[in-house]
């Protein structure tokens, strides 16, 4: 399977966790949820990561990371814990088609403006059309959900901008995995040791909060979060990972985008979510971009080498 397969393979199983929390979620949950996930994450990988270089013909050479893996490595774990404690926080002051709209279409934008001196004519165009039509459609779709939902317009607004914070973030992700990937550090040990900060993190909040303390009259909710954190959190995040390290930035960043609109039927799907076709059809229109996305990044590269060797 690619990597831009695996990409989407991720997606889907993303927003079907994400599907099931909007409007669904606590603050306190949220960080639960982010240990949760996180923590077994982390631990499951760490053993996948010993158990693929535990043979003697890896030796002590295969558990050293190549020069400059470690910082990527580093950046990674403040990137992944800006994001994902952001985001989570966000799915518990808005729905979660909002906050993933809002995290999902920055991305591509994002990406545009920081590599803009790298680009030629011919892609900034093209990629910075992309990336505004991207936002374009989530924002049309987001304020379709913020006139249909109940919640506090103050409360709506901070939630946007938690979300903003979480995608501009997200954007680094896609570039430091993509970084380990050339470094070839294998998914499995990525995935293992970029989290650390994140689980840390929450376990410290939900101390400060005196969220432990009510984490025990969770009673099923708690057997919930566990299984959204295992399947809608830690498996697509290993999926994601490992397409993200043979994947583009961008193009990766254009498939992700499809979790506004992904999110929104799966939400809708299961009840946390009231149907609007004009939302349907803006969200469609954001799902059909971020899959076309790549493709016409390939023929934007094609036409710029094209002319180069000209």
């Amino acid at each position: 399977m690619t990597g831009l397969a695996l990409v989407v393979v991720a997606v889907v199983l993303q927003a079907a966790g994400n599907g099931l929390l909007s409007e669904n979620l606590s603050g306190t949950e949220s960080l639960l949820l982010s240990f949760l996930a996180f923590g077994i994450a982390t631990v499951v990988f760490l053993g996948v990561d010993r158990w693929r270089t535990r043979d003697a013909a890896a030796g002590a050479g295969g558990r050293r990371l190549p020069p400059g893996a470690g910082r990527a490595l580093v950046l990674l774990n403040v990137a992944t814990a800006v994001t994902f404690l952001s985001f989570f926080w966000s799915l518990s002051l808005i729905p979660a088609p909002l906050a993933v709209a809002v995290e999902a279409s920055i991305g591509p934008l994002i990406l545009t403006g920081v590599r803009w001196r790298t680009l030629a004519g011919a892609q900034r165009t093209g990629q910075l059309l992309l990336g505004g039509v991207t936002v374009a459609l989530a924002v049309a779709a987001a304020n379709r959900i913020i006139v249909d939902s109940t919640t506090a317009v103050s409360t709506q607004l901070f939630g946007v901008a938690v979300a903003a914070v979480a995608g501009a973030s997200a954007a680094g992700i896609a570039v430091l995995s993509y970084r380990l990937g050339e470094l070839r550090v294998s998914p499995a040990r990525v995935t293992a040791h970029r989290f650390h900060l994140t689980y840390a993190a929450a376990a410290v909040l939900l101390a400060v909060t005196s969220g432990w303390s009510t984490v025990d009259a969770l009673g099923g909710r708690a057997g919930f979060l566990l299984l959204v954190a295992t399947l809608g959190t830690a498996l697509p995040l290993f999926i994601l990972q490992a397409g993200l390290q043979t994947t583009p930035p961008m193009k990766a960043s254009m498939v992700v985008s499809a979790l506004p609109g992904l999110t929104y039927l799966a939400a809708s799907a299961a009840g946390r979510q009231g149907f609007d076709a004009v939302t349907f059809v803006l969200i469609g229109g954001s799902i059909v971009l971020a899959f076309a996305g790549p493709a016409l990044i390939s023929v934007l590269e094609r036409r710029t080498a094209a002319e180069v060797s000209a």
